[in-house]
């Protein structure tokens, strides 16, 4: 039976997002992975590159959380490029706040 073996990056990003608070707790995020909000931040640029930072730590606890039940959905969301959009976003949100 196939399995996914993270690699030591993806380990170091997954515990990394923890220790930092970027994956919610009493967060229902299977629920919100279903939302239109959810849908659109994951498949549309556009709408990630104006997302909150409380959206972002959403959609990296589903993606993270998600890995858990679905084998490979982390994966996929690094191979897709929605991992990187996403700290990229982060990135923009940090130069922002520590320019004001």
């Amino acid at each position: 039976m196939p399995y996914t073996d993270h690699s030591e990056v993806v380990t170091a990003f997954v515990e990394m997002a923890y220790q930092n608070g970027w994956v919610l707790t009493n967060f229902d995020w299977p629920k919100w992975a279903q939302t239109k909000e959810a849908s659109r931040l994951r498949d549309n640029e556009r709408a990630l590159s104006r997302a909150t930072s409380d959206q972002l730590a959403k959609l990296l606890t589903v993606c993270i959380r998600q890995d858990r039940f679905v084998e490979g959905a982390l994966l996929g969301a690094f191979e897709s490029g929605l991992i990187l959009r996403i700290v990229r976003r982060a990135a923009e949100l940090l130069n922002a706040d520590q320019v004001n």
